[in-house]
């Protein structure tokens, strides 16, 4: 599955699974941590096959946080 991350509603990266919205989560919250250490400023967005239609679909951030 595909991933799309965004800070305050602006797309940033797009990452190939979720390893890789992990690795850029650690990143932005280490460059972050004065301002948004718990990146609250991050949305993630899931990519399916009908995402181009739909949008994607919102994914917890947290969900990648914990790992």
């Amino acid at each position: 599955m595909r991933y799309e991350l965004l800070v305050d509603g602006r797309r940033r990266w797009k990452a190939a699974d979720e390893n890789d919205v992990r690795t850029w989560l650690r990143e932005y919250r280490g460059e972050h941590a004065h301002d948004d250490p718990d990146a609250v400023h991050v949305q993630v967005r899931r990519l399916g096959p009908l995402s181009w239609l739909t949008g994607g679909t919102m994914v917890d951030r947290e969900e990648f946080l914990g790992a």
